[in-house]
C-alpha cells in the first residue's frame, strides 16, 4: 500500500474539501480574479503561515490541550531573525530556517514543562506565555522595525517569490510536505496513535501506562518549533517586521483547526483537515474582502464559524457515544 492510499481522506475531510470548492466557486463569482493563477497564488501564500501553525498545534489539540502562544512566538522569532540579519549581512536563508524553529522550540519547552510536568491547564499556561512573549517582543525591539533591505535576498526574493508549476508558492509547497508527514505520523506511528488515545481519555491513558508526559511535552515543543518556522514564512511573505507582527492571530489558527475537524474535546482530527480548514477560512475572508465587508464583521464571521464548528463537533461526539452505547447493549443482549 503506497503513501497516497494510506492517507486517503476521511468522510469529514472529503466533506470539507467539497465545502472548500464551493466557497472558492462562490468567491470566484464575486471576484473573477480569485480564480486566476495570480489569485490562486495569493490564496496559497496568504494561507501558508496559518496552515503551518495549524499543523503544529494539531497534536496538541488532539491530546485535549491548546497553545495560544503561537502567534506571539511568530512575532518574537520573526523580529529576532530580522535583527540578526540586519546585524550580520552574511546571514543566509539556511541560518534563518535553523534559528526560527530553535527559538520557537524554546517557547514550546517552557509550555511543555508547565503543562506536562506540573499538570497545569494548557489554556492558562499558554495564555500566560502569550503575554510574556509578546511583552518580550516590545521590550527587546525598542520600537525598531525592519524591512526587506535588512534581510537576505536569498530569503525574500529567491525563496519568497519562488513558485512551482507557475501556481504553487514555495511556502505552501513546504506546508504540503509537513501536512503529509504529520498526517502519516499521527496515523501510523505508535506515538501518534498514543496522542489520540490520550486525547480520548486522559485518565485511562495514565492507567494503561502510556507515556503521557513525554507525548504532551514533545507536542508542545513541536508546536513551538512550527511557530518558529512560521515566523520565517512570515518574513518571506511580508519582508518586514515590527513589534506587532502577527498580533492577535492565534484564534485564527485555532478556528482553522476546529473548522478542519480537529476537535477541542480531544481524540479527533488530522493535519490534512487543519490545512483544509485554513484554506476555507482564508477563502471566506477573500470573499468578504471582495464584497467590501468591514474588518469587524470579518472577525465576527470568523468567530461565528468557530462556534458552529465546535457545536458540530459536539453533535458528532454525542452521536458517536450513542452509537457505541447501543452497540454495547446489543452485544450484551
Amino acid at each position: 500500500m503506497n503513501l497516497l492510499n494510506k492517507l486517503k481522506p476521511s468522510s469529514r475531510e472529503a466533506s470539507l474539501g467539497i465545502i472548500l470548492l464551493i466557497a472558492i466557486g462562490v468567491t470566484g463569482l464575486i471576484n473573477p480574479r480569485f480564480l486566476t493563477g495570480d489569485g490562486t497564488r495569493d490564496l496559497l501564500t496568504s494561507t501558508s503561515v496559518v496552515a503551518l501553525l495549524a499543523i503544529g498545534i494539531t497534536p496538541v489539540v488532539v491530546m485535549r490541550h491548546i497553545d495560544l502562544s503561537i502567534a506571539s512566538t511568530v512575532g518574537l522569532t520573526a523580529w529576532l531573525i530580522a535583527d540578526m540579519c540586519a546585524k550580520n549581512p552574511d546571514f543566509t536563508w539556511v541560518q534563518c530556517f535553523i534559528v526560527g524553529p530553535l527559538v520557537g522550540a524554546l517557547v514550546g519547552i517552557l509550555n511543555g514543562l508547565l503543562v506536562a510536568g506540573l499538570r497545569l491547564p494548557s489554556l492558562v499556561v499558554t495564555l500566560g506565555t502569550l503575554y510574556i512573549v509578546r511583552g518580550l517582543v516590545y521590550v527587546i525591539s525598542n520600537s525598531v522595525d525592519y524591512n526587506a533591505q535588512e534581510m537576505p535576498p536569498s530569503l525574500i526574493e529567491d525563496l519568497g517569490q519562488k513558485v512551482f508549476f507557475g501556481l504553487l508558492p514555495f511556502t505552501f509547497f513546504l506546508v504540503i510536505i509537513f501536512m503529509v508527514v504529520i498526517a502519516y505520523f499521527m496515523k501510523y506511528a505508535k506515538s501518534g496513535r498514543d496522542a489520540y488515545a490520550i486525547g480520548s481519555n486522559p485518565p485511562a491513558a495514565d492507567l494503561v501506562g502510556l507515556k503521557v508526559f513525554r507525548r504532551t511535552f514533545l507536542a508542545f515543543v513541536f508546536s513551538g518549533a512550527m511557530a518558529g518556522l512560521a515566523a520565517v514564512f512570515y518574513l518571506m511573505r511580508f519582508a518586514q517586521v515590527d513589534s506587532t507582527a502577527f498580533y492577535g492571530q492565534e484564534l485564527a489558527v485555532v478556528a482553522a483547526c476546529v473548522i478542519g475537524g480537529v476537535s477541542i474535546f480531544g481524540g479527533t482530527g488530522t493535519a490534512v483537515g487543519a490545512v483544509i480548514g485554513a484554506l476555507l477560512v482564508q477563502t471566506i475572508q477573500g470573499g468578504l474582502a471582495a464584497l467590501g465587508v468591514d474588518a469587524f464583521w470579518k472577525s465576527a464571521i470568523n468567530g461565528l464559524l468557530l462556534i458552529i464548528a465546535i457545536y458540530a463537533d459536539r453533535l458528532l461526539a454525542v452521536r458517536s457515544e450513542k452509537r457505541l452505547l447501543q452497540q454495547r447493549i446489543r452485544e450484551r443482549i
